[in-house]
C-alpha cells in the first residue's frame, strides 16, 4: 500500500539501489572488471485476452546514425561525396509524418500497455517485461533496465550500457543475443 499511495511516482527505489551499490563499491565488495549481462523475461500482470492491435514504427538501431555520420566524415576527409540515402519501397514518404520508418502491427495490452507480447517457449504467448541486468563475478547487480518483453536484447542493451559504462569494465560477457556489430 505504501508503494501505491506514497511512492508510486517517485524514484525512491532507484535511490535506495544506488545508495546500497555505492556502499558496496566503498567497501570493495564489487569487482567491475568483468561484467556479465543478460536479460530475463518477467510475466506482466496483464490479462492476455485484453489487448488491442496498434501500428508501431520500427525504430532504427541506436548505432545507425552514429555509424552513418562517421562514414560520411571519413569519406569527406578523403575527398569523396557522402553516401546517398537508401530508397526504401516499403517506407512511407517523409511528407506523411513517419519520416521513412517502417510500420508493423503489434499487440498491446489494455491493462498494462508498457508490457510487450512475448513468445515463451513453443506454445505460450504472454505479456511480459525484459529485465536487462549487469552483474559482477560475485553476483552483485551493477545496473538494470526494464523494457517491453517484445524488445530484442540487442536493441535494449544501450540503456543498460549507458548506466554501467563508466565503472571500470575490462571485459563484458554476454550471450549470442547481444552479438551485433555495434555491441
Amino acid at each position: 500500500k505504501n508503494y501505491t499511495r506514497r511512492f508510486k511516482d517517485t524514484d525512491l527505489f532507484e535511490q535506495i539501489f544506488t545508495h546500497i551499490l555505492q556502499e558496496c563499491y566503498k567497501f570493495k565488495l564489487i569487482d567491475p572488471r568483468e561484467v556479465f549481462v543478460d536479460a530475463t523475461h518477467v510475466k506482466a500482470r496483464a490479462n492476455n485476452k485484453k489487448m488491442q492491435r496498434r501500428i508501431a514504427h520500427e525504430e532504427a538501431l541506436f548505432f545507425e546514425d552514429i555509424l552513418k555520420k562517421e562514414i560520411n566524415e571519413d569519406r569527406e576527409a578523403h575527398g569523396k561525396r557522402p553516401l546517398k540515402e537508401k530508397d526504401d519501397d516499403n517506407a512511407a514518404p517523409p511528407s506523411s509524418g513517419s519520416e521513412g520508418k517502417k510500420e508493423k502491427t503489434v499487440k498491446e495490452s489494455t491493462s498494462d500497455p508498457e508490457s510487450g507480447w512475448f513468445r515463451k517457449g513453443e506454445h505460450k504467448n504472454v505479456f511480459a517485461y525484459a529485465v536487462q541486468t549487469a552483474c559482477d563475478k560475485n553476483g552483485w547487480i551493477l545496473g538494470y533496465s526494464i523494457h517491453p518483453g517484445n524488445h530484442h536484447d540487442s536493441r535494449s542493451f544501450k540503456t543498460l550500457y549507458d548506466k554501467i559504462k563508466d565503472i571500470g569494465i575490462e571485459s563484458l560477457i554476454a550471450d549470442a543475443g547481444y552479438k551485433t556489430p555495434a555491441i
